[in-house]
């Protein structure tokens, strides 16, 4: 180097810069900023570094609504006639004449005495599969504080192009979480098999896939430096760390660093810290969850697990709201007994959220959907899965619906207007589209749920401020079921 001292080259009218030009040009502050992202890209959700640039941390327990759980039944199920009683425009206990398509056949009929049963409050078939289900898994105390409502839309069949999910919405109304706002068992914009309405699509929102207890724990991480050290060890390191950070922004206070990268420097690791402080395996993974484990007895069972996982980080508010797929209700097969089985095995994990709601004693909405629906021939399935009843034989939009269930811990929510019904059927057993605005409109249906969930907080008046307009008019009472919760 000394040697060569005297061959370094000037160019004219380029005077030399001091360390002191670099720095008010930003080079060393770039270094920085170029290593905290790389840190803190490992440690956080997006929502989590987002909220680093305002030096805020979320506690999931403060400002988040009540939780939500959607599922997503793929491929057509029934959930009108043979499941949540449907009947015409008097409502639920208006029975249309002909239940033959929606699978019952005359001695099952609902207007036969012990053909119906409203332990829920919703009016169920008594040999509803869903309900059964459901019953299996609940106790007297969860059910006694559970109400639901059913709305009659028709949808296209079979398909992952009805804009039936309405996640998006639901976090703009309320449903947050301390974590990351939406979850998904599937890597789609919804988080399961039909879409969202397109102009509720929030690019920056889209789910995170839950589908094991791993997935939980990948929320937060701490990258290289979990399998170097112990946690304890992490957060010391992570809070020196913390003080150089500071002491570095503090030295260019007077440079030309940009506000933005300051403040998610030195928010970004004191929220790093909380984080690991705050999010401990004991606090995300289901299975050391007591609680979930009471609910939940076989995480081995990929329904149960992923519904498992899903369920607890909505409950504790580390997520708004979370959607799960469930396979398996294209069933029309010429059969009864394989919808039998697969609906009671839906009616189980929804008994099993809203026992785990109620052992958390927590508030959730659950909203069940499918793409679609089924129909039926006046043709019994004498098997012991097939119960007696007719077998399903097609596909029919014409005849589907999607189901609503609230539990509330204090006391189970009272009805708005004495409907638990949104819409009705005709006396041949299909879907009247002309009844209600949510009755041929996939769309409607998405915003009307939005509009309930609201109701339940007392903000529906806002409606059109979240869905975008208010397609209801004056007319919104007559798309809600319950009254304000909480």
């Amino acid at each position: 180097m000394k040697k060569n001292k005297d061959k370094r080259i000037f160019l004219e009218n380029h005077p030399m810069k001091s360390r002191r030009d670099f720095l008010a040009q930003g080079f060393t502050a770039g270094l920085t900023y170029t290593l905290a992202p790389s840190i803190l890209s490992s440690l956080y959700s997006r929502q989590a570094l987002a909220q680093a640039t305002g030096c805020t941390v979320v506690d999931p327990n403060i400002g988040g609504k009540t939780p939500v759980i959607i599922f997503d039944l793929a491929g057509g199920a029934n959930i009108a006639g043979s499941s949540v009683i449907v009947g015409g425009a008097g409502g639920q206990a208006d029975f249309i004449q002909d239940y033959t398509t929606l699978g019952l056949p005359p001695d099952m009929h609902p207007s036969m005495p012990g053909q119906t049963n409203n332990e829920l409050g919703l009016m169920f078939h008594s040999d509803s599969s869903f309900l059964r289900g459901i019953q299996a898994q609940t106790s007297m105390a969860t059910r006694a504080n559970t109400d639901g409502g059913i709305f009659c839309t028709s949808s296209s069949d079979d398909t992952a192009n009805n804009p039936h999910n309405p996640c998006y919405w639901l976090n703009k109304a309320g449903a947050t979480g301390g974590l990351t706002p939406l979850a998904g068992t599937r890597n789609t914009d919804s988080g399961g098999r039909s879409t969202v309405p397109p102009m509720s699509f929030d690019p920056s929102l889209q789910p995170v896939i839950l589908n094991r207890p791993s997935d939980a724990l990948g929320l937060v991480n701490v990258g290289k430096l979990g399998t170097l050290f112990p946690d304890d060890k992490v957060q010391k390191i992570l809070k020196a760390v913390e003080r150089m950070s500071e002491a570095k922004i503090m030295s260019f206070a007077n440079q030309s660093l940009p506000m933005q990268i300051k403040e998610l420097v030195k928010c970004g690791y004191v929220g790093t810290n909380e984080l690991i402080s705050k999010y401990t395996s004991d606090a995300l993974d289901p299975s050391l969850d007591p609680m979930v484990m009471q609910a939940f007895n076989n995480l081995n069972d990929g329904d149960q697990r992923k519904t498992a996982t899903i369920a607890k980080l909505v409950l504790d508010g580390h997520i708004g709201a979370g959607t799960i797929e469930d396979g398996g209700y294209d069933y029309h097969n010429g059969t009864r007994a394989t919808g039998e089985v697969r609906d009671f095995g839906a009616g189980e994990l929804i008994g099993r959220v809203l026992e785990l709601a109620r052992l958390k004693n927590t508030p959730v909405m659950i909203y069940v959907y499918t793409d679609g629906s089924v129909t039926a021939r006046a043709e019994v399935d004498n098997s012991n899965d097939g119960r007696g009843k007719f077998n399903w034989t097609g596909d029919s939009g014409q005849r589907s619906s999607s189901m609503m269930l609230v539990y509330n811990p204090v006391g189970r929510a009272t009805l708005r207007t004495g409907r638990r019904q949104i819409g009705h059927f005709k006396e041949s057993g299909s879907v009247e589209n002309g009844a209600m605005v949510t009755s041929n409109s996939v769309i409607n249906l998405a915003k009307a749920v939005v509009g309930n969930y609201m109701a339940l907080h007392g903000e529906e008046a806002n409606i059109s401020n979240v869905v975008g307009d208010n397609p209801f008019g004056s007319n919104l009472d007559q798309y809600l079921l319950f009254n304000k919760i909480v």
